[in-house]
């Protein structure tokens, strides 16, 4: 009995700490749009990002299209990119050479998988921009960038799902 009050309490608590922060976060995001007399139709449109300054219509100038469009742009190049490669290496892995996929590759994408979205983000920042800039030319920010760095935090993860699903395919399905 008193574990489940202890549970049920515990469980109220976390309800109330997500409610809490959806609520923060909601309100101090709709207060752009209500206060600052932002539309929403201009925000999803919009193609200028710099909240200090106007747009000829008077509104803040809060376009995030060019910011949504990126984002997607990277994951889906990211994807596309490290698919093919996690799928090859996982079959590698599985069928190909399972003795050396099992003692060496295993443990190693295991490890990577661990590392912090921060630390590749960190890699990315030091290492990858800089050699876009110089390679490239421009602020080395950018699409390029940005699918290099998360193809490489995504393929480890690939890998290791794919490699789970085919070790639970039949042997005589394959």
């Amino acid at each position: 009995r008193f574990g489940h009050l202890l549970s049920l309490s515990a469980l109220l608590l976390i309800m109330a700490i997500v409610l809490g922060i959806i609520v923060f976060v909601a309100s101090k995001g709709l207060s752009t749009f209500s206060r600052d007399n932002v539309s929403v139709k201009e925000f999803f449109t919009g193609t200028i990002w710099n909240p200090g300054t106007k747009t000829p219509s008077g509104q803040q100038a809060v376009g995030a299209l060019p910011m949504i469009v990126g984002s997607f742009l990277v994951t889906l190049l990211a994807a596309a990119l490290a698919t093919p490669f996690a799928v090859g290496t996982a079959v590698y892995m599985t069928e190909i050479s399972p003795k050396r996929g099992a003692k060496i590759l295993q443990p190693v994408t295991e490890l990577l998988v661990g590392i912090p979205s921060v630390v590749y983000g960190f890699i990315g920042l030091s290492v990858v921009v800089p050699f876009v800039r110089s390679t490239f030319g421009g602020s080395g920010f950018g699409i390029l960038s940005g699918t290099f760095v998360l193809f490489v935090m995504i393929l480890p993860t690939i890998v290791s799902m794919t490699v789970d699903s085919l070790k639970g395919v039949p042997k005589y399905y394959r």
